[in-house]
């Protein structure tokens, strides 16, 4: 009876035929004889790859940049806030009291909005910190809240609300592809 043939060696990161004396693989050079931390250092690396090539990371991207847009449409319409009220207030001796915190939330939304592409959750939830604590400023300064106010208010919640919603997702699609 013929000796058994040696069995097939395969690459642990794109299962390929080996070779038995292979240092590095051929077809995707993962280090063979590499330690554990090079070849798991490999993997993470070739999963960062696969991830920007998928499908994964093109929705990861739309998240990202839909919660961006969120963040610069709160700003714009922050601005246009300001704009409104200096208008409406132009002969009240305290315009720039209503008029500095929009433009304020504005320039900082703006800032928030191009950061998120990196730190997605962080923008979200900071910008939602910051709403909530500027509305219960005005409330203790401004008592009076009519029903289209509550309404702004509970809209725009509702969206920083959403986008953190939509960057826990994201988050949690990074952490399971290993992605930092």
């Amino acid at each position: 009876m013929p000796p058994a043939p040696p069995p097939i060696l395969r690459c642990d990161a794109c299962f390929k035929e080996i070779a038995n004396d292979d240092i590095f693989c051929a077809h995707c050079g993962y280090p063979i004889k590499g330690t554990k931390v090079e070849q798991s250092a490999f993997i993470t690396k070739q999963n960062k790859i696969d991830f920007y090539k998928s499908g994964i990371n093109k929705r990861t991207r739309e998240r990202i940049n839909k919660a961006g847009n969120t963040l610069f449409w709160l700003a714009g319409l922050f601005f246009l806030s300001a704009t409104i009220s200096f208008f409406v207030l132009k002969d009240n001796p305290e315009v720039l009291a209503v008029v500095i915190p929009y433009l304020v939330l504005g320039i900082v939304f703006l800032i928030l909005g191009d950061y998120s592409k990196k730190k997605t959750l962080a923008c979200f939830i900071s910008g939602l910190c910051l709403y909530i604590i500027v509305q219960a400023i005005d409330l203790v300064q401004n008592p009076r809240l009519n029903l289209y106010s509550f309404l702004i208010m509970a809209i725009i919640i509702t969206f920083l609300i959403l986008g953190i919603k939509s960057a826990v997702e994201i988050e949690k699609i990074k952490k399971e592809n290993n992605l930092s």
